[in-house]
């Protein structure tokens, strides 16, 4: 029997796969920290996937992370990981402002939106960020067609037919945030009695950026492929969004949707295990 495991798949997955995130957005996922080892014996996966889940790791702790994947890899089995394509973003940047300088109108709208993938995700302090503020405000103005393009259908759930979110799920969901959001605001007032308004508010950011949410590094397939051999990965190479050496990975629908890519700002690259010799 294959065994696919999908970790940090927030709300996209499949009931064929293992499905493993550190807040699980439905019953079939199993809560797990990733930064920690995975819980299965070496050598029990045929596949292990990954997608916009490496960036949220400092590079030591994604070189771990990649380690433990090959740990856990069958000798062949594939390994799929998916990131922010940081060459494709700076290649766009570079052209926008190239536009802007020229004084073309719909560069500088893309600029604009450009600036905030390189940045916002790292540099945040609340949930959705300036990201989240400029998509509320762009709708079907200037530059939401070029937007549009990059984020393709980023938020809809992918394999989740016949996945059903039980009432006691839902609820236990929202009883959780409201206890962190309770907690948090317990430790921002904690740190005022004693640190002040700025210690108070550098309590509150230390608590948003462990939460997860931040980008702690990026990637081009320069730097992910070099990371992959570092790991002990062979035969590491570029793909498409539905182009996969996993078997019948495009059934999933993982990465394309309705026939369109998921995350049109992605790098996609394979590699394997070395096979026993």
């Amino acid at each position: 029997m294959t065994r696919l495991l999908n970790f940090g798949c927030g709300g996209t997955f499949h009931p064929d796969w293992i499905n493993l995130d550190t807040s699980p957005a439905a019953p079939e996922v199993i809560a797990y920290d990733l930064g920690r080892r995975f819980p299965f014996p070496d050598e029990s996966f045929d596949a292990v996937y990954g997608s916009h889940v490496l960036e949220h790791f400092e590079p030591d702790i994604a070189k771990n992370l990649l380690n433990d994947c090959l740990r856990i890899l069958k000798p062949g089995g594939v390994i799929r990981m998916v990131v922010p394509d940081l060459e494709s973003i700076a290649r766009l940047y570079i052209s926008s402002l190239e536009g802007a300088l020229d004084g073309n109108a719909e560069s500088a709208s893309n600029y604009d939106w450009m600036m905030l993938e390189l940045y916002d995700q790292s540099v945040r302090r609340f949930s959705g960020g300036q990201m989240g503020a400029y998509l509320s405000q762009v709708k079907n103005g200037p530059g939401s067609a070029f937007v549009a393009r990059r984020i393709g259908c980023e938020g809809s759930p992918a394999s989740t037919a016949g996945s059903v979110r039980p009432v006691v799920f839902r609820v236990r969901r929202r009883l959780r945030s409201l206890f962190d959001s309770v907690r948090q605001g317990a430790a921002s007032a904690f740190a005022f009695v004693f640190l002040g308004s700025q210690g108070s508010n550098a309590m509150r950011e230390g608590l948003f950026r462990a939460r997860g949410e931040v980008h702690q590094w990026m990637y081009d397939r320069f730097s992910l492929e070099r990371l992959l051999k570092q790991a002990g990965f062979v035969s590491i190479r570029k793909r498409g969004a539905g182009d996969s050496d996993i078997g019948a990975f495009g059934d999933y629908q993982l990465e394309i949707v309705d026939g369109r890519e998921r995350k049109p700002d992605s790098l996609y690259m394979e590699g394997r295990k070395p096979e026993r010799t």
